[in-house]
């Protein structure tokens, strides 16, 4: 696939994704489903230390992004590599049921 191609396959991607995204829009909201949507309060852990802030920070960020989508009723508090779990160990502690999100490098389980 050329650049062009793939410039062309982007802008096309793209207005089929914002059309999707203002037809969602028009759509009526429901209050009952949020009044129903339950509190969560899950635990991220990172495979990445506080002081590599910008990659740190997206989870953090995500984590405040879906607090205040929800209105607060989904909480999520990310932890630093090592705090729960060593950083290459973060996948490994989702499945173990540690904790419920992770937020890694998919290469770092290549083997797995």
């Amino acid at each position: 696939m050329t650049t062009l191609d793939r410039r062309k396959f982007l802008k096309v991607a793209g207005a089929g994704g914002a059309a999707t995204a203002v037809a969602a829009c028009d759509q009526p909201t429901a209050p009952a489903v949020h009044e129903a949507m339950p509190n969560l309060s899950w635990r991220m852990t990172s495979s990445f230390p506080k002081s590599l802030d910008t990659i740190y920070g997206a989870a953090e960020t995500f984590a405040r992004v879906v607090r205040e989508m929800t209105d607060g009723r989904f909480q999520i508090q990310v932890f630093a590599g090592g705090e729960i779990v060593g950083g290459l160990q973060a996948a490994d502690a989702v499945t173990d049921g540690t904790v419920e999100m992770a937020h890694t490098a998919s290469y770092y389980y290549w083997g797995k």
